[in-house]
């Protein structure tokens, strides 16, 4: 019921798609909220209760989040959203410059100096093409002067390679969601059309 209720957004916006998405939505919720709290209770109250009472600092400060709710005590609640904030960023930087930026840059350097050595033609062409791609791609990006000249002949090269990907991302997502489609359609079909059909 749920499926065909979502599904009949494809005709227009109707009753049966809201109610249908306002009950998956709520149940959604509704889980969310059992499973955090029954994780606040396994993982703070219980070991609160055994002696661990240092566990009272972030069972506090998630408790204050929720002051939010208060006009009057809204303010409490800058508190948890700061330590949230600040570790967060100080964890996204590090990780963003290690995982997107140093390895990215050290392994498309590693496959152009080591591919000559492996006598594989396709390789050393694989590694080129990375490297150009890699190179014009960051080029396209710099907008500290004009793509005129030497620079907007590699931003061109750079906007093909961007687009390539691009393009290849889109279709593999839209293959995803099409696949989705398809399978609750089969489902629809084989448990419920089917059977009224004799089939």
């Amino acid at each position: 019921m749920f499926i065909i209720s979502v599904m009949s957004m494809l005709w227009k916006d109707n009753v049966v798609f809201r109610f249908g998405q306002a009950a998956i939505i709520g149940a959604t919720v509704a889980h969310y909220c059992y499973m955090n709290t029954q994780y606040v209770q396994q993982n703070a109250v219980v070991p609160m209760l055994q002696g661990s009472w240092l566990l009272a600092v972030p069972l506090v400060l998630g408790l204050l989040a929720y002051t939010r709710l208060s006009k009057d005590a809204a303010w409490l609640a800058k508190y948890p959203t700061n330590l949230l904030v600040g570790v967060g960023t100080g964890l996204m930087i590090a990780g963003t410059l290690r995982g997107q930026i140093i390895d990215q840059v050290k392994q498309t350097l590693v496959d152009l100096f080591a591919s000559p050595s492996t006598n594989c033609p396709i390789c050393v062409f694989n590694a080129v093409l990375i490297f150009v791609g890699v190179a014009t791609s960051l080029a396209f990006f710099i907008f500290t002067k004009e793509h005129k000249g030497a620079l907007g002949y590699v931003v061109k090269v750079g906007r093909v390679f961007l687009m390539v990907s691009l393009g290849a991302n889109f279709s593999g997502e839209l293959v995803w969601y099409l696949t989705q489609m398809i399978g609750r359609i089969m489902y629809i079909l084989n448990e419920f059309v089917w059977p009224l059909l004799g089939r």
